[in-house]
């Protein structure tokens, strides 16, 4: 073989490595290109639309799929391949399933008469970054591939880590800008010479499996795809295997020790969590919110005990909330409601969080933020001393002042409160915690080269 041919072979397999960034096995999710609002009652009126019918295009991105496939503003979709079209959470859903290169058609009303869209989606476009890498892989967990995306210095040899696990609830973790929270953290993170992975939960973003809100979608589940990233994570030939952490932000800090006592690592980074049992938390969630709402103490007593009584057929005699309903209906209507479906709460509620952090001998760093109303500085306090029961000197206790749960500046939980209920933008991403995180990270990082 040639001096010419070897070379071409050559360019050839470094372009297949380098397109493998972007997990080719994974088909990458649609990207509609729409901004959809629901129907008002007037509109529906005038056409003569039932309550369930229709979703209302506020704004068509330039030369995304639907401009190029002819949807206007003003436009009523009213199906999407013979699905009908009920409200825009229905529709995010089923976008969900979406993936570049689907033929869709798009039956909608365009001033009062129904037209006909076919069109092809486009993918969506994938995160970026100037100064750094940002690559696309998936794993396997139950039959199903999850994605995985990692930012990786562009310095040469082996960097420590940061494996993320997120909190509760569904939603995509890919595409991050450089002003969202998980943005400044990861982003500044990898600048500063650290690897960082993300997992997507089944279903979202390009994850296949069933959705992440299905009742079939548990914690052990979620897990053991966390599991399975921090495995590949530690594969890679640019990371030092010796020196991967686990952050863990609200649920996520629950999850961390899980993970960690699976597959260890060299320290764990949690914030904004829990640190006692699920039903307890939740009674001192309520306890701690309903008054910033305004609620008087006697009428926050008497909720706090129909929570503690329905909690208790949920979480420990298993009863599902239609059986609850029958007879204890107040149940569905508290106004604190259990974060996800509760069969995944029921698994959560079920864990000894004490035992679980117990076979974890590695560094701890436990942050709260003092204008995070969703938990407290005595649950992480009451964590910290968990841990060092076990592992004297281990947990280390940071308090954020003026943080909220979101890792947003606010000033007291009062008006976290208030904001979160008037649904105001987020504040100002705190400082605050990147530097305690970096300082921490920087001191973990130098003992053990030391060591």
């Amino acid at each position: 073989m040639g001096n010419h041919m070897r070379y071409i072979l050559t360019v050839i397999i470094l372009l297949i490595c380098s397109l493998s960034s972007f997990a080719q096995d994974l088909k990458r999710q649609g990207s509609f290109g729409v901004q959809f609002a629901p129907v008002t009652n007037a509109v529906k009126a005038q056409f003569r639309l039932t309550n369930e019918q229709g979703i209302l295009v506020q704004r068509v991105i330039p030369g995304s799929s639907a401009q190029e496939g002819g949807i206007l503003v003003n436009d009523i979709i009213l199906k999407i391949n013979s699905t009908d079209i009920k409200d825009v959470a229905q529709f995010r859903s089923l976008a969900n399933g979406f993936r570049g290169g689907d033929q869709l058609q798009i039956v909608l009303l365009r001033d009062g008469k129904q037209q006909t869209k076919t069109f092809a989606l486009k993918p969506r476009p994938y995160e970026t970054h100037p100064n750094f890498d940002i690559l696309y892989q998936s794993v396997t967990v139950d039959g199903a591939r999850r994605r995985v995306i990692i930012t990786k210095p562009k310095t040469p040899g082996k960097h420590p880590a940061i494996f993320v696990v997120t909190g509760v609830g569904c939603f995509s973790q890919d595409k991050l800008t450089p002003d969202s929270v998980s943005g400044r953290i990861l982003y500044t993170l990898t600048q500063k010479g650290f690897v960082t992975m993300r997992v997507e939960k089944s279903g979202m973003g390009d994850s296949e499996g069933i959705p992440c809100s299905s009742p079939q979608v548990d914690l052990q589940a979620e897990t053991r795809g966390y599991v399975a990233g921090l495995k590949a994570l530690k594969s890679y030939a640019f990371v030092d295997n010796e020196r991967i952490f686990i952050f863990g932000q609200s649920i996520g800090g629950v999850i961390a020790p899980i993970i960690a006592a699976e597959s260890p690592v060299k320290g764990l980074i949690v914030a904004e969590t829990v640190g006692k049992s699920w039903f307890a938390y939740e009674l001192e969630n309520l306890r701690r919110q309903l008054p910033l709402r305004g609620v008087a103490y006697d009428e926050v007593e008497r909720i706090v005990r129909q929570k503690e009584y329905c909690n208790r057929r949920l979480y420990i005699d298993n009863q599902t909330p239609e059986q609850i309903a029958k007879d204890a209906p107040y149940c569905a209507q508290l106004p604190i409601q259990p974060p996800a479906p509760y069969t995944y709460m029921r698994q959560v509620a079920a864990l000894n969080i004490a035992e679980n952090w117990k076979p974890v001998d590695a560094p701890v760093l436990v942050i709260y933020g003092t204008s995070d109303f969703q938990t407290s500085a005595d649950e992480h306090r009451y964590l910290t001393d968990v841990i060092n029961s076990f592992h004297p000197g281990r947990a280390t206790y940071v308090e954020i002042p003026n943080m909220d749960h979101g890792f947003e500046s606010v000033p007291s939980q009062r008006e976290g409160m208030q904001r979160y209920l008037n649904n105001q933008p987020p504040g100002e991403f705190n400082l605050a915690v990147l530097a305690e995180m970096q300082r921490w990270l920087d001191e973990v990082v130098k003992r053990s080269t030391r060591s």
